[in-house]
């Protein structure tokens, strides 16, 4: 535990495991954001990493998984409240699973859309969660699909899907929104599924 360790000593997962009570197999995966983790050891986990101060590796997790622990984020503008409000909820959902958001906007462009696409795939980032500028058959999509990132959709509209889906007004919650969102993309990441799938929020 904490106190116990000397002042500027590293703060290890096992470290975290004994705090929490759990195995040091629970902490890997709750900060891999694997969704079959209990919540009650979920929680305890995460009070164990803030009251230790423990710090993520990210090489080394980048190193054990092949991905890193970010997720994009690519939005028409930052202009919108309804925006702003949803980045700020998609970042929460995201922190949980320990991953960090990468956000970018695409300046309601096609072509930055797929620009920025682009950049995260270089980036190595674990999936995408997009509202783009047109729809699912831009240059964009196309990049996605052919490095085969996991990617999510927001839209008003519900259209033949190329990727899983939430399909929601600009007023609808945005708590509900972010966590359909970002549990449709562990569920994706977690475990490959033959079609995408549409979430419809109200």
């Amino acid at each position: 535990m904490a106190a116990g360790k000397g002042a500027g000593a590293r703060v290890s997962m096992q470290n975290v495991a004994a705090y929490a009570g759990v195995s040091i197999a629970t902490v890997s995966k709750v900060m891999q954001g694997v969704s079959t983790v209990l919540p009650d050891n979920v929680t305890r986990v995460q009070n164990a990493i803030e009251a230790l101060g423990y710090r993520i590796n990210p090489l080394g997790a980048e190193l054990r998984r092949g991905r890193r622990n970010l997720v994009g984020l690519i939005v028409p503008s930052f202009e919108e409240a309804a925006t702003g409000r949803l980045i700020m909820q998609l970042e929460l959902e995201v922190e949980r699973r320990g991953h960090v958001l990468f956000v970018a906007s695409s300046h309601a462009s096609e072509k930055r859309e797929a620009d920025t696409v682009g950049r995260m795939i270089d980036w190595r980032v674990a999936g995408v969660l997009i509202r783009p500028v047109k729809g699912q058959k831009g240059a964009g999509a196309l990049l996605l699909e052919d490095a085969g990132l996991p990617a999510v959709y927001v839209q008003e509209k519900k259209t033949a899907p190329r990727f899983d889906t939430v399909v929601a007004p600009t007023d609808a919650d945005p708590e509900r929104v972010a966590a359909t969102m970002v549990g449709a993309l562990f569920a994706r990441l977690d475990q490959d599924a033959d079609e995408p799938v549409v979430h419809l929020v109200q």
